[in-house]
């Protein structure tokens, strides 16, 4: 990884997934760092990150009630949502 690379968190319940995206995200010179779930993203400072790909179907929190509760608290960063679902 550089070191002035942006870096990109990855929030999907599905850990193939997850290992496709960090490795062509890095493979292109991003940072990365996976949660497997909203609740694992929420324990990261995710301050320090300047993307977060957020899937939208998972467990007990979707990638858009994550999304709602990061605009609840002003978090200042970029997020965007996938699915893969049947892919």
């Amino acid at each position: 990884m550089e070191k002035n690379a942006h870096k990109i968190l990855i929030v999907d319940d599905e850990e193939d997934l997850c290992e496709i995206l960090q490795f062509n995200l890095e493979g292109e010179g991003f940072g990365t760092d996976v949660a497997h779930s909203a609740e694992e993203a929420l324990t990261k400072d995710l301050r320090s990150f300047d993307l977060i790909l957020l899937d939208v179907m998972m467990g007990e929190m979707s990638g858009f009630k994550l999304a709602k509760k990061l605009r609840s608290e002003k978090a200042d960063h970029t997020h965007h949502f996938y699915n893969c679902k049947d892919c």
